[in-house]
C-alpha cells in the first residue's frame, strides 16, 4: 500500500511502503536506538582530545613503514613468483632484530603465527625451519614464539573457525595467512569476499597485530584475483606485486598507505630469501645472447653442434629440444655463425668483404 504526502514544492507524492518504514526510523527518538548502536557511535567517534599515535611499525624499509600493528596487508602474484619465500622474509624481518631481505625490524620481534591453507606437511616444515634460521633458532625444537599450523586438510568454514580460534589462543603481534581465499567458499562472491576482509580488519585491531596474507594474481596482470583481490587492495595497508625474473623475484609496491619505499629484490641463497640487486628486466634476445657468450668459444675456436646443445643444456638447465630451439633462433639472430663444414663460431667483429667495393 502506497501513502502520499505534500512535498516541498506543494505537490503530492507518493511514497512506498518501504520508503515510509526508511522515513520512520529517521524519524525515532534517540531514546528509540538499539543500545548496541549507540555503543557503536560512542566509540566509533574519533577523540582529538585524545593522544593517538601512529601505529607500531613491525616492519619496515629503511623509515617507511611497510607492515604496522592493526592493519593487514597482502601479496599478489603468479604461481612460480615465490610469493611464500617473499613471505618468509617479511615475518623473518619481524623475527630477526637484524631484518632480513633488505627489510627492517624497527621495534623488536614478538610472537609470530604462520596458517598454511595450501601445502602438504613436508613443504610446511621446510617454512618453518626456514623462519627458524632467519631468526637464529635451532631448526629440531620448536619455538614459542613461531607457531604454524597446516589446515590443507579441512573445509573453507572450517579453517575459518580454526583460524579465528588460533588467533584466540596465541594472541600473536604478526600474522601469515597463506592464504586467505581459502578461508571462503567463493572468491569471486563479493558478500563472502567482503566477510573475509572484514574479519581480518577486526581481528588485526582486536589483538593489535598484524595480519599478512596472499592472494594470487590474474593471469598476465599485476591485480589479485577476483572480488577478494578487489576488495582486499581496497582495504589493506601495503600490497606487494612479486614477479619472478630468472633466479630473482622482483618485488613493486602495489599499495601503500604512506609514502611508497624503493622497490626491492630477493634471491634464494641456501634455502634463504636475501637481497639483491636487481638491473631490469631481459629481453629474450639479451637472455639468448647471454647463454649464446657463455657456451661459445672464443673466436677463431668452433664447436660442432653437438657439443654447443651440451653447452646450452648445461648453462641454462634445460633439455636437449629446448637447446636446439636456442642454436636455430640464435643462428638466425646472427648471434653465431654455421660455416661450410658445420661448425659453429662467433660473428667476427670484421664482417666487411673480403676485397673493397671499387
Amino acid at each position: 500500500m502506497a501513502v502520499s504526502f505534500i512535498g516541498w514544492l506543494g505537490k503530492e507524492v507518493i511514497m512506498s511502503e518501504a520508503i515510509k518504514q526508511i522515513v520512520s526510523e529517521f524519524e525515532k527518538p534517540v531514546s528509540e536506538i538499539p543500545s548496541d548502536i549507540m555503543a557503536a557511535i560512542k566509540n566509533s567517534r574519533l577523540d582529538l582530545s585524545q593522544n593517538i599515535p601512529d601505529p607500531q611499525m613491525l616492519v619496515s624499509k629503511g623509515d617507511l613503514p611497510v607492515c604496522t600493528r592493526g592493519n593487514f596487508s597482502f601479496v599478489i602474484g603468479l604461481p612460480g613468483a615465490r610469493k611464500s619465500f617473499l613471505c618468509s622474509g617479511i615475518a623473518g624481518s619481524f623475527l630477526n632484530e637484524d631484518g632480513c631481505m633488505g627489510l627492517d625490524n624497527p621495534n623488536g620481534s614478538g610472537k609470530l603465527l604462520w596458517i598454511d591453507t595450501e601445502q602438504a606437511a613436508g613443504h610446511v616444515a621446510k617454512i618453518g625451519r626456514r623462519l627458524h634460521r632467519i631468526a637464529g633458532l635451532a631448526t629440531n625444537i620448536n619455538s614459542e614464539n613461531i607457531i604454524i599450523h597446516m589446515l590443507r586438510e579441512f573445509q573453507p568454514p572450517m579453517r575459518h573457525k580454526i583460524f579465528d580460534a588460533c588467533m584466540k589462543v596465541y594472541h600473536p603481534d604478526f600474522v601469515v595467512l597463506d592464504g586467505v581465499s581459502d578461508l571462503i567458499a567463493d572468491p569471486n562472491s563479493s558478500e563472502q569476499s567482503t566477510s573475509v576482509i572484514n574479519d581480518l580488519m577486526a581481528l588485526t585491531k582486536e589483538y593489535d597485530c598484524h595480519i599478512l596474507t596472499v592472494i594470487h594474481a590474474n593471469v598476465g596482470s599485476e591485480k589479485a584475483r577476483g572480488h577478494l583481490g578487489a576488495e582486499a587492495l581496497r582495504k589493506c595497508e601495503t600490497a606487494i606485486f612479486a614477479e619472478a625474473d630468472g633466479d630473482v623475484t622482483v618485488c613493486k609496491w602495489a599499495k601503500t598507505r604512506d609514502m611508497r619505499p624503493p622497490e626491492f629484490a630477493f634471491a634464494i641463497a641456501e634455502g634463504l630469501p636475501i637481497a639483491t640487486e636487481y638491473v631490469g628486466k631481459q629481453s629474450k634476445t639479451d637472455k639468448l645472447k647471454q647463454v649464446i657468450t657463455d657456451a661459445m668459444p672464443k673466436l677463431p675456436n668452433t664447436i660442432s653442434y653437438t657439443d654447443l646443445c651440451g653447452k646450452i643444456m648445461e648453462i641454462a638447465n634445460i633439455k636437449i629440444d629446448a637447446a636446439k630451439k636456442r642454436v636455430s633462433a640464435a643462428t638466425e639472430k646472427n648471434l653465431i655463425i654455421k660455416n661450410e663444414v658445420g661448425m659453429y663460431h662467433l660473428p667476427t667483429t670484421d664482417n666487411r668483404p673480403s676485397e673493397l667495393p671499387f
